[in-house]
């Protein structure tokens, strides 16, 4: 219980920590002219056609369309409600357009979550055929590689999704996700394949 409230309120907090440095970044890159106030739009516009890609091609009855649609409604009805609207100052139009980048790439990143967990799978068993073939061939098990190994496959995670979120230019999905993929599929392999020799 105690893990899942830790890697839950990770989850949070660096969901928060993404939304405040998306807008930070946003409104610096606007007061020192690297880019122009519709640049959180552009992006957005781009982002927006990764989701539709990803569309074509459903896993689930829920696709991400529906999933980004359902949350901006309510995220322009809270604004909305808070008296902000598109005819707000630039700053405040640039921080709306950022946390709407920010919450079309958390529905990514959810949507992504699945690959995590498949390849996490695979390494899994692919690990306990190597710890089998260890343990009958009188190889020996290293529990500092597995300890090691083990403690960075949460954090890969985590950190991959905070920097995807928060990134102030554009990157397919694909791009930055299947990296991490494969080195949490390493470590997972990893401290599977070196866990005790005998369970």
């Amino acid at each position: 219980m105690a893990t899942v409230f830790a890697i839950v309120t990770g989850v949070f907090g660096a969901m928060v920590m993404a939304l405040a440095l998306s807008v930070v970044l946003e409104w610096l890159g606007i007061a020192i002219g690297w880019w122009g106030p519709s640049h959180a739009l552009e992006l957005l516009s781009v982002e927006r056609g990764y989701i539709e890609a990803i569309e074509q091609y459903p896993l689930t009855p829920l696709g991400p369309v529906a999933v980004s649609d359902w949350v901006t409604e309510y995220l322009d009805d809270g604004l909305s409600w808070l008296g902000l609207t598109a005819h707000t100052g630039l700053y405040v139009l640039a921080a709306i357009n950022a946390v709407k980048l920010v919450v079309l790439r958390a529905v990514l990143s959810l949507f992504a979550l699945p690959g995590f967990l498949l390849i996490a799978l695979a390494a899994f068993f692919e690990g306990l055929v190597a710890r089998d073939i260890r343990r009958y061939t009188g190889g020996h098990e290293s529990s500092y590689i597995f300890h090691k190994a083990k403690r960075w496959v949460i954090p890969s995670v985590v950190l991959t999704v905070t920097l995807y979120l928060m990134v102030p230019f554009s990157l397919p999905p694909a791009v930055v996700f299947a990296p991490t993929m494969l080195l949490a599929g390493v470590m997972v392999y990893v401290a599977t394949s070196r866990f005790k020799k005998f369970v």
